[in-house]
This record gives C-alpha cells, sequence and structure tokens, in this order.
C-alpha cells in the first residue's frame, strides 16, 4: 500500500489520541504512509509532465481481483485508484504498485474524453466515466495493469451527464444531468428511467453525484441496497430504491447550511452517506436514513482542511478515503469522533453516561472513585453504534443494561445506587472498528463530584 500512495497520492499522517482536533477521520500512522496529500508537484514529478492538474472530478477506488493472492492477506490494502483530471480529459490511475497509467492522452476518435466528471469502477475490472462533454457514458476495463475502450453508452439518450455508479451486483446508474432523470442500465443496456424530472422529493432536478450499495456488495453491514442522489443544485440528497422508490430527502439548508454546492458521495460499510461540499469546503457525514452526524474540515491547505473538495471514494473493507480537492487529493483512515459527552449521578442513583458517536465505536472505561479509590473497568471492547448512546453503571462500577419501554427506562438487573454523590474520575476511550482502531483512539476525560 505504501507504494501505490506514493506513486498515486502520496499521503501522510500523525495519530491523533486525546487531543482537541476533529476526529471523524483521522490520518494514518507514519508507518503505514509518511505523506498525507498529493499536490500538483507530486503528480509532475511522477507524471513526468505528461499531466497537469486541471479540474479534478471524480475518483474512484476498487480492489482488483486480479491482484488478489489468496494465499495472503497482508495485500488487501494494495488497491487501484481511478482519478479523472477534467480539464485534460485524462483518467489517470496507478498501473501498478509502481507505476503510473494515464487513459485519454493517446486516445483518438470515438475513444477520447471531453470534460468527464464521474467514475466508478468494479473489481471485476470494469470502468465507468461519465463523459459529460460528449453526452455519454464511456465503458473501459483494466484486466490488470492498462485502460482500453471498450464501448460508449447512452449517445443518443444522455445529455451532459454528471456521475456514474456501478453496484457489485453489475446495475450501472447514470445521472442524466441535462434531462433531470437518473437511468438504470444492466450490461451496458438501458433498463428503466428509475427518477423522472421535478423539484420535489422524490423527483430530481439537475442530478450530480451518485452512491449506491447493492445487497451483493460483500463489505456491507446491513445488507440493505439504496441509491443517493444529489440534485437541486447541489443542495439537496435524497435516498432511494434501486427502483426509483424515495425513502429519505434533506436539504442541507435546513441543516444550517448554507450556499452548499455538494459535488460527489460515497457510502461506506455501515451504510453511511459521505457528502462533498465544493462552496464550503467540507465533507459531511450522515446514517443510512440520511440523518445528519457530522462536518469535517473547513477551508485551508493545513490539517483536516481542504480546498473545494470533490470525488470521494472508499475501500469499504479497511476503512480508507480518498478525497480529491481542486490542487490535491487527501489520504484519511475512518475514525470516529465524540459530541456532547456528559456524566451524572441520575435520580435512581446511578452514573448515567451520555455521549453522540460519529461512527460505530469500540468503548473501553474507567472509572475511579477518588473517596474509596476504588478502580473498575466496565467496559474493555464494547461495540456501540451512531449516534446518542446512554449508559449506566452501579456504586460498584458495573455496567447496567436498560431499555426504554413506552418511555419509561427499564434497568435490566437489581444494582446498587450510589448512596451519595460520589466524586468519580471518567476516561472513555474510543476507536472506530476499522483497521485504524489499532492505531487510533479518542480519549474523553469526565468527572462527577
Amino acid at each position: 500500500m505504501i507504494k501505490i500512495l506514493f506513486i498515486f497520492l502520496i499521503l501522510f499522517s500523525d495519530t491523533v489520541a486525546g487531543e482537541n482536533k476533529p476526529t471523524t477521520l483521522v490520518f494514518p500512522t507514519r508507518l503505514h504512509i509518511p505523506i498525507r496529500k498529493a499536490t500538483k508537484f507530486h503528480l509532475f514529478l511522477y507524471a513526468q509532465n505528461r499531466v497537469k492538474v486541471n479540474n479534478p472530478q471524480g475518483i474512484a477506488v476498487t480492489r482488483l481481483h486480479s491482484w488478489e493472492d489468496s494465499t495472503t492477506s497482508s495485500d488487501d490494502d494494495e488497491i487501484t485508484i481511478y482519478g479523472v483530471n477534467s480539464g485534460q480529459g485524462v483518467v489517470i490511475y496507478n498501473a501498478s504498485m509502481y507505476s503510473l497509467g494515464f487513459y485519454g492522452l493517446r486516445e483518438k476518435g470515438k475513444e477520447r474524453l471531453k470534460t468527464p466528471h464521474g467514475i466508478t469502477a468494479a473489481p471485476w475490472g470494469d470502468v465507468y466515466v461519465a463523459d459529460t462533454g460528449n453526452d455519454r457514458v464511456v465503458h473501459l476495463f483494466n484486466p490488470k495493469k492498462k485502460l482500453s475502450f471498450v464501448r460508449a453508452i447512452g449517445t443518443d439518450d444522455l445529455k451532459a451527464p454528471r456521475d456514474v455508479e456501478l453496484t457489485s451486483d453489475s446495475t450501472l446508474f447514470v445521472s442524466d444531468t441535462g434531462n433531470n432523470r437518473i437511468l438504470r442500465y444492466k450490461n451496458d443496456k438501458l433498463e428503466n428511467v428509475i427518477i423522472t424530472a421535478g423539484k420535489d422529493s422524490g423527483f430530481v432536478w439537475q442530478p450530480t453525484g451518485l452512491a449506491a450499495i447493492s445487497k451483493a456488495e460483500r463489505w456491507s453491514f446491513w445488507d440493505e441496497e439504496f441509491l443517493i442522489v444529489i440534485d437541486l443544485h447541489g443542495q439537496r440528497l435524497q435516498k432511494f430504491t434501486f427502483d426509483g422508490e424515495l425513502k429519505a430527502s434533506v436539504v442541507l439548508s435546513d441543516l444550517g447550511f448554507k450556499k452548499t454546492n455538494l459535488q460527489y458521495a460515497e457510502i461506506d460499510y455501515f451504510g453511511q452517506v459521505w457528502v462533498t461540499d465544493k462552496n464550503n469546503h467540507c465533507v459531511y457525514k450522515f446514517d443510512r436514513n440520511l440523518r445528519f452526524l457530522d462536518k469535517f474540515g473547513k477551508k485551508g491547505n493545513g490539517d483536516f482542511e481542504f480546498m473545494q473538495p470533490r470525488g470521494i471514494s472508499f475501500h469499504r473493507q479497511l476503512g480508507q478515503i480518498l478525497i480529491a480537492e481542486k490542487e490535491a487529493a487527501q489520504y484519511y483512515w475512518i475514525g470516529t469522533d465524540v459530541q456532547h459527552p456528559s456524566a451524572q449521578i441520575n435520580d435512581a442513583g446511578f452514573l448515567e453516561l451520555r455521549f453522540f458517536l460519529t461512527e460505530p465505536s469500540y468503548a473501553g472505561l474507567e472509572i475511579e472513585d477518588r473517596k474509596s479509590n476504588a478502580v473498575w473497568q466496565p467496559l474493555k471492547k464494547k461495540r456501540l453504534q451512531t449516534g446518542e448512546n446512554v449508559l449506566f453503571f452501579d456504586s460498584e462500577g458495573r455496567y447496567i443494561p436498560t431499555r426504554l419501554i413506552d418511555g419509561k427506562r427499564h434497568y435490566f438487573r437489581e444494582a446498587p445506587p450510589f448512596d451519595s454523590k460520589p466524586d468519580l474520575d471518567i476516561l472513555l476511550t474510543l476507536s472506530a472498528t476499522y483497521s485504524s482502531y489499532k492505531y487510533f483512539e479518542k480519549i474523553v476525560e469526565l468527572k462527577v463530584k
């Protein structure tokens, strides 16, 4: 993995633990990769001046079957990355772990691309590009090291398509932006127009970014299939079934985010939706029902900052994320963050911890009673879900399972309450469930007096 990121993205980081920094995304360790951001200088260095950064757009990540070595798992992070350099009509990709490849520099005639935008790739080698300027989608194929032209599709139907999304069951979705609709293809043939024109929820207007996950996807926690569409001039996010039935919709201004220009979307292993915002220089994160979880990043060239982020893509298995910017690309691991943590002794006399998680997490907990000098570790690696979490503990430091029934809290075992107001030091340790958990911890310290 180190070689490929040096060649294509060349990224770096310091792991954050216990610091007041955003940690929904975290940098890989120095041992993994020593550089975190690839700039136009790096591209110039490795492309030998054949390609210059000119309006980067979509990005796609996959693990090619042809690269697979079934005798080891040590190469599972060796991925193929495709990036669209729209202004030059070129797709940049790593032809191996040691070299770059380019599609579009020498291609002619029907094989040339014109202001392409979105791109999607499958582990069996298929690659599709939204060839916006040519009003079509281009099907490419990469058997192992080289992209080649297969055919153009939609040449008589499409108008300025902006994005494409290929799922694990070979379903291809296309945002037919100029015609205000979403199309579904199979085997390069149009199956159906699944979403038609309109500004109301359940329809699409100027659709752009797409993301989808099918039931055939191996790395999917919920085994749910759905399609995400960005539309309404980059202001709205909608969730549909593969047949175009609306399941959820959110307008970003309703959440307090003004002048958004949503670009591209991606779905992670837990079905959570990540969306880039070019105008506000950030990434938004939603749960699988489009409930808002977090905003990550701000304008700038420093750590945890972006300049007009565009394409976003994951390696779902390991929680690796690549994000294209105006003149760079960044590489992160999925982490976890904590919002609004609090601790108190409730009316029942139990210790009550409340906090909001931006990611399903492993939790460890240490409680020190400063009056009795007792130290308890009721949680060591408890799995917690995204969103609001409420945990309860008795006066002996034991975890109490509970459930809300008809709005009333029920405790599922007898437990001794605290007799008087204790003096407690609480250490909550959290990590994501991906490979980053071995290197990254978010530490929260709380007190009860």
